[in-house]
């Protein structure tokens, strides 16, 4: 309990606290760890402040970006593409393609390329021709999302980097090229090739009609205990792939089976509304727990029928925390519609 003679600050007030806490870490910590965790506390607060209170945290965006840390910098590139206008944060991303030091360079074009902005093309065709693999393939991922294939090469290229490879073959099907079939193929065929890996490329491959790829899903949904089978399940729906709501609805009615879960968001994705009785079942289950009800609300949302969408907001959860999630995949619903 607080004394009568220390204030008890308000939500916003605590806010403030420790942001000017964290900043003036920034601006007197000569030790890179503290330097770094109080831009990540910078981050934390302004992620975590409501959207009225998010442009507080612009003082503390200039401050980061102007750092010699390149942890900081980064920081301030991600609460910068945070908290500000879509349009602010890309002239501040475009000017970090420059940077000296590659992490920051690596960071501006990774999310130049989430905002997806048109007139961010020129930037990254720009960045196409860095030195660094790694700042070429974020800057890759960006044409992609802007429907080009100038990035083309450096994702086939990506393949061949196990860190890359995973997120280059989703880069790679979202393009729905076929001429990357081939490539695709090789890598899928490779010796020691991690299990989500190749579960990655098999629904990369999928995703463009091949056979081989829906096989290798199928034949992963159906091995209970490996790691990557969620991952199976799942794509099974993002795919489409053909004959996945009879495996789908197989595992969705399974009690026993670990991956329900999964399977209900599965059939959301699947989009084929014949699903939404059985999804809707997982609703008033006895037996169903909260974490399988909201798995089974993000399915039925995923499905976009009024129907679906009603049985969702009449839903009530006991649980806190689970209704307040529950909230939370309502909110992004609608956002997203």
């Amino acid at each position: 309990m607080s004394s009568p003679l220390t204030p008890t600050l308000s939500p916003g007030g605590e806010r403030e606290h420790a942001r000017d806490l964290a900043l003036l870490t920034l601006e007197r910590e000569a030790r890179a760890d503290l330097r770094a965790e109080a831009a990540d506390t910078l981050c934390e607060l302004a992620f975590d402040a409501p959207p009225e209170a998010r442009r507080d945290f612009e003082p503390a965006v200039v401050r980061m970006l102007a750092d010699k840390q390149d942890e900081v910098r980064c920081a301030g590139l991600a609460l910068a593409t945070e908290i500000l206008a879509p349009a602010e944060a890309k002239d501040i991303l475009v000017r970090h393609l420059g940077d000296k030091v590659t992490r920051v360079r690596v960071e501006a074009a990774g999310r130049l390329a989430d905002l997806a902005l048109p007139d961010t093309r020129g930037a990254l065709a720009a960045a196409l021709n860095d030195p660094e693999l790694v700042v070429r393939f974020e800057a890759a991922r960006g044409m992609v999302a802007l429907n080009h294939t100038a990035g083309l090469e450096v994702l086939l290229a990506a393949l061949d980097d196990t860190d890359l490879r995973f997120r280059a073959a989703s880069a790679l099907a979202q393009l729905g090229n076929k001429d990357v079939i081939p490539p695709l193929k090789r890598a899928f065929a490779s010796w020691f090739i991690p299990a989500f890996d190749k579960t990655q490329l098999a629904g990369a491959l999928a995703s463009l009609g091949d056979p081989d790829g829906v096989a290798h899903l199928f034949k992963r949904a159906g091995r209970k205990w490996t790691m990557d089978r969620p991952m199976a399940v799942e794509l099974l729906g993002v795919v489409k792939a053909p004959g996945a709501l009879a495996r789908l609805l197989e595992i969705l009615a399974d009690a026993d089976d670990p991956a329900r879960g999964t399977a209900a968001r599965a059939l959301g994705r699947l989009g084929d509304v014949s699903a939404e009785p059985a999804l809707t079942g997982l609703l008033g289950a006895a037996d169903a727990t909260d974490d399988l009800k909201l798995d089974a609300a993000e399915g039925l949302l995923l499905l976009g029928t009024p129907s679906a969408r009603a049985k969702v907001e009449g839903l009530k959860l006991e649980d806190a925390d689970s209704a307040e999630e529950l909230a939370a995949v309502l909110a992004d619903y609608r956002s997203a519609s």
